[in-house]
């Protein structure tokens, strides 16, 4: 909620390090700074953006020696397409941070391609780099794994090979999804009608069900059976007749 007042300490922070490591001369002045907060939340950001907000009213003696430092955001979820400068390194950013799909991943990579490659972009090239690839794995399917990447160019072969399997991968995390809904659904529904041990056994048949067709199946047979026992014994050898793989 302070992040003016952090902003103001990064500042005095950066003009030490100059001073100390000799970028700037005794006798020169100090450069100016732009602080540029880039954000990625979902709610508006709302904070403070001048430090001197945050400093109780002085009197007219004590106002002139007071801090003052404002910064800009970047809110990355509102900023237009429009509004990003074409083959900026800020727009990269911006971009990466609001990648949602291989395409995004791709288009990304393709703007920093040969904008990093100057032999003073080592550091910034490897952080990129690094970056991407967290990117890449959120918008993987589960259980898929990368393979280690130094490069760009690794990167993006890497993405380009693996992402025609990706949609069958999320369609099949899809249809386990909602068979696992579709057994907890059931487990409730034997639960509230005959108590939980009841539940509890019926819970390890639909564990071996893996067709949503014999899941409905069971469901219309908790309706119709009389008692617990009565369901049990019409279930118990649904999962073997499934796929014959008892799953």
């Amino acid at each position: 909620p302070r992040m003016a007042l952090r902003i103001l300490t990064y500042t005095g922070l950066l003009y030490q390090e100059l001073v100390r490591n000799g970028a700037v001369a005794a006798d020169e002045p100090l450069p100016p700074v732009l602080p540029v907060v880039l954000y990625n939340g979902a709610p508006p950001w709302r904070a403070v953006r001048d430090v001197g907000d945050l400093i109780a009213p002085a009197g007219p003696a004590l106002s002139p020696y007071q801090p003052a430092q404002r910064y800009a955001v970047v809110d990355e979820r509102r900023v237009r397409e429009d509004d990003l400068p074409v083959g900026n390194l800020m727009t990269a950013v911006v971009r990466l941070e609001n990648s949602r799909s291989p395409e995004d991943l791709l288009r990304t990579v393709d703007a920093l391609w040969g904008r990093l490659d100057g032999p003073d972009d080592e550091g910034l090239r490897s952080a990129f780099v690094d970056w991407l690839r967290r990117v890449a794995e959120q918008v993987t399917p589960r259980g898929v794994a990368l393979q280690p990447v130094q490069t760009l160019e690794d990167l993006r072969m890497t993405v380009v090979e693996r992402a025609a399997e990706w949609p069958k991968q999320w369609f099949r995390e899809g249809m386990e999804q909602g068979l696992d809904h579709e057994r907890a659904l059931l487990r409730r529904q034997a639960a509230s009608r005959f108590g939980e041990d009841t539940a509890e056994r019926l819970a390890e048949v639909l564990a071996g069900i893996g067709e949503p067709e014999r899941l409905a199946e069971v469901g219309e047979r908790l309706v119709r059976c009389d008692n617990g026992a009565e369901l049990l014994a019409e279930v118990a050898g649904m999962a073997d007749e499934g796929d014959g793989t008892g799953a």
